[in-house]
């Protein structure tokens, strides 16, 4: 069944989605929106898909899915056949989408100060920066701790699509002015991300880290 994919390519969680369809490999249409400075998430068409007017819209087949969250772990139930990105090991399982809601939760904090500092005048405001500082210390407390478990990753050994919901919220913090120079395990896994298979990168993301 094939998969259709709305997409703005500044929206982190669109960026989100299309990581996990690069590292699965994935044939998706994808379907541009013009959010700015179009505002096509708030025609009738687009909230028919997406009442919120989030960002992306993934349709497969009947299904229509608007929230990241669900888009991951769609796309991770069902093109994976390997189960390694949402693990079936009820233990892994339970670690991944602790990881998942931790990135899609306290650390979208990050992607707040990044819209601000893109789309703002004004810019993000330091309190909002402060936040999003906060949360990547957790992440790096998070990373810090599976590395001394012998783990490269936020719920073990390998990657699951929580690293993958936390990844741009790191990787693009640059955009509001977090280099990750406080945060050298945070910096070690975004390189291992980059080095996997399918990876894909948008603009934003640094070069090096």
């Amino acid at each position: 069944m094939s998969l259709v994919l709305r997409d703005w390519e500044l929206s982190s969680d669109a960026y989100r989605a299309r990581l996990l369809i690069g590292f699965l490999g994935l044939e998706v249409r994808t379907v541009g929106v013009d959010v700015v400075p179009g505002r096509e998430t708030e025609s009738p068409a687009f909230r028919a898909l997406s009442p919120a007017g989030a960002m992306p819209v993934l349709e497969d087949g009947a299904v229509v899915l608007s929230e990241i969250g669900a888009i991951l772990i769609r796309l991770a139930e069902t093109r994976d056949r390997a189960a390694t990105w949402l693990p079936r090991d009820p233990e892994r399982r339970a670690r991944c989408l602790d990881a998942l809601f931790f990135a899609l939760g306290p650390l979208r904090a990050s992607d707040t100060a990044r819209e601000a500092a893109i789309f703002h005048e004004a810019g993000p405001r330091a309190e909002t920066c402060a936040r999003a500082r906060r949360a990547l210390r957790v992440l790096e407390g998070r990373l810090a701790r599976r590395a001394l478990a012998g783990e490269g990753f936020l719920a073990g050994a390998a990657p699951t699509i929580a690293d993958i919901a936390a990844f741009p919220a790191a990787a693009l913090a640059v955009d509001w002015g977090e280099a990750l120079e406080a945060f050298p395990k945070t910096r070690l896994w975004t390189r291992r991300l980059r080095a996997l298979p399918g990876f894909r990168t948008t603009p934003g993301v640094p070069d090096h880290l």
